[in-house]
């Protein structure tokens, strides 16, 4: 018996001290694993800072160049009138909100500056063509936002942003530009937070390596870009975490090394850069190492002592837990386990004891969880039959809406076709009974009822699928629904179509637009009271977007589609959740915006599939 004794306790400290080796040495992967996560984390954490600050900057820059565009929006350029002061207040107003501290001006298309706001240097006829980022603009016809440049007598540093100018009639005239002063706290207080450390400083970079604004002021027009390297990343777009060495700056006596974390703009030749000292970087990591190593000595350490523990004391208790858990495993649950002192094993017996009456418990929870479970099997039953009767009404309120459309046609059918048919039928009759008075102007009338009964029955025809569309694409198709529900009523049609001339997208994309297009412009000609109406439409290379706004009456649209699912007979709304429907189906995403008394903006987001495309 001493002999099993003295075996088992050798089994014991050998089996504890290889486990305990085996968790030191899983711990030792796992904390090194954790450092390098700790390590990617903060590195991850300036990137994430540094796009944070590009996408603000980026959308600062953004409403900047379209309160440019705004200027042109006003509909009150023109450059032939001799009459400046429209313009004048078209330019205050861009003025007022922006960051251009310089001023804005506009040019004609031979670079010459008409109007400059605030007066304060007069400008007028000074020609800046010479100027890289100008002439690029008015050669292009395309927004520029410069690197730092030397203008002015003065010499000084600005940055240009400009945009085409165009009259009311969205003729190209000119250009519209307004200059930024990179000395001006308004760029810097983009840069200052209060968290990112005494050490770390952030840069915002142009394509040339100048710092155009940092949190620390005095780097402000300095040549930064020793190696091309920001330049670089600028141009090719990429993201980038690298370090740098500091030696070359003036102010450091000895060499350091800075982490940095670069992000180029979208819509400027920019970049922002974050840059912090090596050892802030990766002095936590460093110092977590040092207690992981720590912690493993004090590890060992532990393990002998416990193994040598667990040897003397387990092995005559252990017989009488192993009768206890044989008595769980049989599923007697009833004699508790007894407490073997107050050491590891003592612990153990006192786990088994609360296991057994957990499992006690936990027999007793079963039962109540199958009781709570039917409860809820019974409420979610009830909801999916209050779905599925949504779902029905919705329907109901699709069928009466094309119930709607037939009577609608069958109506204006009656109302024009049928009646102008009948008139001619009639005249023709007379002809008949009398064709000694048949003469040239009874022929001209009814050639004029049949042009106006064949112009009725086309209109009906393009309503509903206007050969337009299938022959002309979308860009004729939708000036023509402008024209013929908005245009014949006198409202204001302001449009702006780019990207869709000579280009043909797939049969689903242009049915479904149109569709959408159709129901908001019908919408605001029956129901908005609109008096001008703005259509912005765009397609790029990957992307349709389409902006339609009034300033007509307007409406609550979360209480119009709550209305619209949830009613029993108010079909309301239908038309808009047909929109939002349509725009699902082909990948888009639409918002619908909307205050009573303030007008309605309808914008959409479709992903392009060119005609010939086939679903992947």
């Amino acid at each position: 018996m001493g002999e099993e004794k003295g075996s088992l306790r050798k089994r014991i400290t050998l089996s504890v001290t290889l486990g305990m080796s085996i968790i030191l040495l899983s711990l030792g992967i796992v904390s090194y694993y954790i450092i390098e996560k700790n390590i990617e984390d903060s590195l991850n954490k300036k990137l994430a800072l540094a796009r944070l600050i590009r996408n603000n900057i980026d959308n600062i820059i953004k409403e900047n160049i379209n309160r440019l565009y705004d200027i042109s929006l006003t509909g009150s350029v023109n450059l032939e009138d001799n009459d400046l002061s429209p313009e004048r207040e078209a330019l205050n107003t861009a003025y007022r909100y922006s960051i251009f501290t310089d001023g804005i001006f506009l040019l004609d298309k031979g670079g010459n500056v008409i109007l400059n706001y605030p007066e304060k240097i007069k400008y007028t006829n000074l020609n800046l063509l010479s100027i890289e980022p100008i002439s690029r603009m008015i050669a292009t016809g395309r927004p520029v936002v410069s690197n730092i440049y030397g203008s002015d007598t003065a010499k000084r540093k600005v940055l240009f942003v400009l945009v085409p100018l165009k009259d009311k009639n969205g003729n190209h005239v000119g250009a519209a530009g307004g200059k930024v002063d990179p000395t001006n706290p308004v760029l810097t207080n983009m840069l200052r937070f209060t968290d990112i450390g005494e050490n770390t400083f952030i840069d915002i970079i142009d394509s040339n390596g100048i710092v155009i604004a940092s949190s620390r002021p005095s780097r402000t027009l300095t040549y930064c870009d020793y190696n091309k390297f920001f330049s670089t990343i600028i141009n090719s777009k990429k993201e980038r975490v690298t370090t740098c060495h500091q030696c070359h700056e003036q102010e450091k006596r000895k060499k350091s090394t800075n982490v940095v974390a670069f992000v180029p703009l979208e819509m400027a030749p920019w970049g922002i850069s974050i840059q912090e000292p090596e050892i802030d970087v990766f002095g936590p990591s460093m110092q977590l190492k040092k207690t992981f190593v720590a912690l493993g000595i004090i590890f060992i350490g532990t393990a002998f002592i416990l193994a040598i523990g667990i040897s003397r004391s387990v092995v005559d208790p252990i017989k009488e837990l192993i009768k206890a858990t044989d008595r769980i495993s049989r599923g007697d649950l009833s004699e508790p386990v007894a407490v073997q002192g107050n050491d590891e094993i003592g612990v153990l017996s006192r786990s088994f004891e609360a296991m057994r009456e957990k499992l006690n418990m936990s027999i007793e929870s079963i039962k109540n969880y199958n009781l709570e479970l039917e409860k809820r099997v019974k409420e979610r039953t009830r909801k999916i039959k209050e779905g599925q009767q949504r779902i029905k009404n919705l329907l109901n309120k699709i069928i009466f809406t094309e119930e709607e459309e037939r009577k609608r046609i069958a109506r204006d059918l009656h109302d024009d076709t049928i009646q102008d048919l009948a008139a001619l039928l009639m005249k023709i009759d007379m002809c008949k009974l009398y064709p000694e008075q048949i003469s040239a102007n009874k022929i001209d009338a009814i050639r004029e009822i049949v042009l106006k009964t064949l112009d009725g029955l086309n209109t009906a025809i393009q309503n509903l699928r206007p050969s337009l569309l299938d022959d002309l694409g979308l860009e004729a198709a939708i000036k023509w629904l402008l024209d013929i529900h908005l245009g014949k009523k006198g409202i204001n049609i302001f449009y702006n179509i780019t990207g869709v001339k000579g280009r043909r997208f797939s049969q689903d994309i242009e049915i479904r637009l149109f569709r959408i297009i159709q129901e908001a412009i019908v919408n605001i000609s029956r129901h908005a009271a609109a008096e001008n109406v703005f259509v912005n439409f765009k397609a790029d290379s990957n992307h349709i977007i389409m902006e339609i706004e009034d300033d007509g009456q307007g409406f609550d649209v979360k209480t119009l589609f709550q209305q619209t699912i949830h009613a029993r007979k108010d079909f309301r709304g239908l038309g808009l959740l047909g929109m939002k429907e349509r725009a699902s189906l082909i990948g888009g995403n639409m918002d619908i915006h909307s205050v009573p008394g303030c007008g309605t903006r309808v914008s959409l987001k479709v992903p392009i599939k060119m005609e010939g495309e086939e679903d992947v």
